[in-house]
Parts: structure tokens; sequence; C-alpha cells
């Protein structure tokens, strides 16, 4: 008990000093710092195209998404003000900015379709054996991401957000503007859907 309050504090600490540390770069941005602004562009762009392209399914869409988020960042500089964490705040960005696209322009929200390349992956739903290094790798990655289009648009966006973008439950409810415990639910359904379409392509093969 006393070692994981002790955890738990570590953890806190280092999320504050990370939080200020974030702040500290937001006030560079805001006065004009263009290398501070060029650095929060390395260090976040590639995570928002990644999720963006999975909900569009368009690269120039994608990519239009993420450059209009950062110019706005740019041009409203001197009232930027960060309540949350960077990544938290430039990925709920990129959800509110898919979700006026898909109003607009009535894009249907898909999943990405190469998903689960890395071994590694299939851990999270299935015992690795043997028999998996016989598995086509690409008929593997299209049955799983045919499991995740079967999923709501909204279940999609929470899987990949926990389980490709390494969010927190709670980050990830932050970004959706949903509870933690409808994040978890979405991804208990992501996983189990995963679990049945991978069982279902072993017996195929």
């Amino acid at each position: 008990m006393l070692r994981n309050r002790a955890q738990d504090s570590a953890q806190s600490a280092s999320s504050s000093d990370s939080f200020v540390e974030e702040q500290a770069w937001v006030a560079r941005v805001r006065s004009g710092d263009q290398d501070a602004f060029r650095a929060l562009y390395d260090r976040f762009a590639d995570m928002m195209f990644a999720f963006a392209l999975s909900s569009v399914k368009s690269r120039d869409e994608a990519e239009d998404v993420v450059q209009e988020i950062f110019l706005n960042v740019w041009k409203n500089r001197a009232r930027w003000e960060l309540s949350t964490s960077l990544k938290s705040y430039l990925m709920r960005a990129v959800f509110n900015k898919v979700a006026t696209l898909k109003r607009h322009l009535r894009v249907e929200l898909t999943a990405q379709e190469t998903v689960f390349r890395e071994a590694d992956a299939l851990g999270d739903w299935a015992h690795r054996g043997a028999a998996d290094e016989d598995l086509d790798g690409n008929e593997l990655a299209r049955a799983l991401a045919l499991a995740l289009e079967g999923l709501s648009p909204r279940a999609q966006q929470a899987y990949r957000l926990v389980r490709e973008q390494h969010m927190t439950y709670a980050e990830a409810a932050q970004v959706m503007g949903i509870s933690v415990h409808t994040i978890e639910l979405h991804v208990m359904k992501a996983l189990k859907a995963l679990r049945k379409q991978l069982a279902d392509f072993r017996k195929g093969t």
C-alpha cells in the first residue's frame, strides 16, 4: 500500500513537472518564438496526422487538418491558454476538425486499413504461439482492419487513441469529450471484436 502511494505520488509529481514545462513552451509560442513553434510541430504533427488519417482516410485531407490546426495556433498565439496537456489539446483539435469535415463534407469515418503490423500488438487479445509465425501478415492486417470497420466511428477513435496513440483513458476522454467509463466501454468493445476476428482468421488458416 505504501509503495503504491509512493508510486502514485511520483507519477503525480512527474505529470505536474511536465505540465509546467509545457506551460513554458506555450508561453514561448505565445510570445512569437518561431523555434518553439517549429519544435511543437515536429513533436506532435506525425501523431496528429495518423489520427486524422484514420478518420478521413485521405492523406491530403489529413494533412490539411494538421496544417490548419497549427496555422490557427500561430495566428491566435497571443490568446493561447493551455488547461490540459499539449498532446490532449492538439488531439482534441484534430477530433473537432474531423467532426467538422464530417458535417460539411459528409465524410464517413472509417478505420485505417493497415493496423497491427507489429507482432507485439497481437498480445493484446491473443496468446502467441509457434503457429503465429505461419500467419500471413497482410491477410491478418486486413482481417483486423475489417473488425475495426465494423465498429462505430466513436469506438474506432477511442481504440486508436488508447492503443495506437498510447493515450490514457483520461486523455482520450478529454480528446473525445466523453467520460472515462465510456472510453473504457468503447475499447472493450473494440478488443472483443478483434478477438473474434482473430479467432475466425485462425480457423480459416
